[in-house]
């Protein structure tokens, strides 16, 4: 018998490991604290940090694990180590399923056992679904946090407050995209979700979204900014691609402010921002597109930054 989980406890988790004792004591945690959360001695962990992060991303991209994958997991225990045991045991099995299911494990496991060298077991596992929507439910609560921690988006913050929405692969209606049921909304200086995200709680995000995936399969995640004077230069400035909506009237529906997203959007399917005037009773409004919640909140962040730095 030759199960994937040698491979996990052998070659994948000590590097997880030493990713996240790094990231850890870049926290403020005590080695002892981190060692609590490994589960490993404080000399251990000390071994750990004697090691360069590039050695364990090296290590694990010579495995076969894209880097995308490693900072989603590796931000996703961070997030995790505050909630106690259960959690972080949650967030590993969950990525370990994804890495299964994805075929990132095969190469490796099929050098180490040569017989397994026409296995398929693990790809396209059934449970492939519902990870897919508790990857994508991480994702949105990881980009939430990086959003409380950007008080520069304070700038673009709309007066119907912001959402981020991120759809599954051929999503094909409301309930394949999720995003935070009561948005993300200002309380002092700060900016915090109403509730955990879920799935079918945006309509209006997931409307653009169904359209737009579309038209570019990879802009799968949105993110709504106010409209204020200047951000379209700045848009420019930060080197993204942006095209505005050609409204025939002041006079619009949301409906309306939907469909002329996605015709902006064919114009132009590689454009990462959406610039619509808005209308009568409508806000104008800036639309992000990307591949993840995260590229999203980065590119907004970029936005918001250089909006700032020009005292616009």
């Amino acid at each position: 018998m030759r199960p994937p989980e040698e491979v996990l406890l052998k070659y994948i988790l000590p590097n997880i490991r030493g990713l996240l004792a790094h990231a850890l004591r870049r926290r403020g945690y005590s080695q002892s604290r981190i060692s609590s959360v490994l589960g490993v001695s404080q000399a251990a962990v000390s071994g750990y940090l004697l090691r360069s992060e590039s050695t364990y991303i090296d290590k694990l991209k010579s495995f076969g694990i894209p880097v995308e994958e490693i900072d989603v997991l590796v931000n996703s225990l961070v997030s995790a180590a505050s909630e106690g045991a259960p959690r972080l045991t949650q967030v590993i099995h969950m990525a370990w399923r994804k890495l299964l299911s994805s075929g990132y494990i095969c190469g490796l496991h099929r050098r180490l056992y040569p017989e397994l060298a026409d296995c398929e077991v693990c790809i396209g596992m059934e449970v492939r679904l519902p990870l897919e929507r508790e990857r994508i439910l991480e994702e949105l609560r990881l980009a939430a946090e990086v959003v409380e921690r950007s008080p520069e988006l304070l700038l673009l913050y709309p007066e119907v407050s912001i959402n981020i929405a991120t759809a599954l692969d051929n999503a094909s209606s409301l309930n394949d995209v999720a995003a935070f049921p009561g948005r993300i909304v200002r309380i002092g200086t700060r900016m915090v979700p109403v509730s955990k995200p879920a799935f079918g709680a945006s309509k209006h995000l997931a409307s653009i979204l169904l359209g737009s995936i579309r038209i570019n399969a990879e802009k799968k995640s949105i993110m709504n900014l106010k409209m204020v004077k200047g951000v379209e230069e700045v848009i420019k400035s930060a080197g993204l691609i942006a095209v505005s909506t050609q409204p025939n009237d002041r006079v619009r529906s949301e409906d309306e402010v939907v469909f002329d997203v996605i015709e902006a959007l064919k114009r132009n399917p590689e454009a990462d921002v959406v610039v619509d005037e808005g209308g009568l009773g409508l806000e104008p409004a800036v639309y992000v597109f990307g591949k993840s919640p995260i590229e999203v909140v980065n590119k907004a962040c970029s936005i918001a930054r250089r909006l700032r730095g020009s005292g616009s």
